[in-house]
């Protein structure tokens, strides 16, 4: 039996259908399945009892932190967090997991942002850009997320040397980004599970940055989760969603990219999650606590999200220059 917290959630009953085969038990604060409130401890617990795994879709998950996993392992059970970031992690190190094992940030980000980046580089690589972002939606969870991690890293930080250096990058308005169906604004900003990533990798120099629009950036400055929720919809009226991630990375071969693009990343966050979970239940996943992009291949993973993402694989692309003046129809 696997337990699903957070199953009538954007990406709860996603989790829910693609691991149903299993035996799903669903659990909400409303809606169909058992009753759970993932504060209320006795509820908590009587939800993870006879599970084998449990999988947390509920949020926002800088409030809940360990509790879900707590429960789950004084349960028996392994644990996937679909969220979850640097404090989890923190938590579930220091206070150890009981024997079980634990993946948390199985999903879009962090997460793929940790994990896919390896598909292009390779030893002895220099340099590493990447740009995430787009025009999609936000639950509440998700605004309150978006707005706290702002601890989980630097804004217009970069990697150099072995080092974060701060103050490095300057924001970049009008820019014509490849795989992004429009001009975006560029927004700088260092994730802690980047700095990971570079010294995993053994990557030089390292840029990160989000893709957004002005009036995003607004809601984010005004640091109201129902700001950004708004700003989220508005942006949406009378549009596609879409969102796209570029990968850039320069080695002895050369420049490789990397683009993703989805329609939905609720259902991008749960095929990461559901695949953690997967492998999980297969033991290909020793104990203790886990970063997903430590744990799982890269190979798999996309694989077990091309139903609801395209991936597309390059060496012609050059390195984007965010600071490039724009180039106007009819000029030369």
């Amino acid at each position: 039996m696997i337990g699903v917290l957070g199953a009538t959630g954007a990406v709860g009953s996603r989790v829910a259908g693609l691991l149903e085969p299993h035996g799903v038990r669903r659990g909400s604060r409303s809606g169909p399945g058992q009753r759970v409130d993932a504060y209320d401890p006795a509820g908590l617990a009587a939800f993870c009892a006879g599970c084998r795994l449990v999988v947390n879709c509920a949020g926002p998950s800088h409030r809940l932190l360990d509790r879900v996993a707590r429960a789950a392992f004084a349960a028996g059970a392994d644990y996937v967090d679909a969220a979850g970031d640097d404090p989890l992690f923190g938590l579930l190190s220091s206070a150890g997991t009981a024997g079980r094992t634990a993946i948390v940030s199985a999903g879009m980000l962090p997460g793929l942002t940790g994990l896919l980046p390896g598909l292009v580089t390779e030893h002895g690589a220099h340099r590493l850009d990447v740009y995430t972002g787009g025009r999609d939606r936000l639950t509440t969870a998700a605004a309150e997320d978006v707005l706290l991690s702002g601890g989980y890293g630097e804004a217009l930080a970069a990697w150099r040397g072995g080092v974060r250096v701060s103050r490095a990058l300057t924001p970049a308005e009008d820019v014509a980004l490849p795989y992004f169906p429009e001009r975006v604004s560029l927004h700088p900003y260092l994730t802690t599970e980047a700095e990971r990533l570079a010294r995993r990798l053994g990557v030089g120099e390292s840029h990160w940055y989000t893709v957004t629009s002005k009036e995003r950036v607004l809601a984010l400055a005004r640091g109201s989760a129902g700001d950004l929720e708004r700003a989220a919809a508005l942006e949406l009226a009378g549009r596609a969603p879409y969102y796209a991630m570029l990968f850039q990375a320069g080695g002895p071969s050369g420049i490789r990219t990397l683009a993703l693009r989805t329609a939905d990343t609720y259902a991008l966050t749960a095929a990461v999650a559901a695949h953690a979970a997967e492998e999980v239940l297969a033991g290909a996943v020793p104990p203790g606590a886990h970063y997903a992009a430590d744990v799982l291949d890269p190979e798999a993973v996309l694989a077990a999200i091309a139903p609801v993402a395209q991936v597309d694989l390059s060496r012609v692309l050059p390195f984007v220059d965010p600071l490039a003046p724009p180039i106007e129809e009819g000029e030369l």
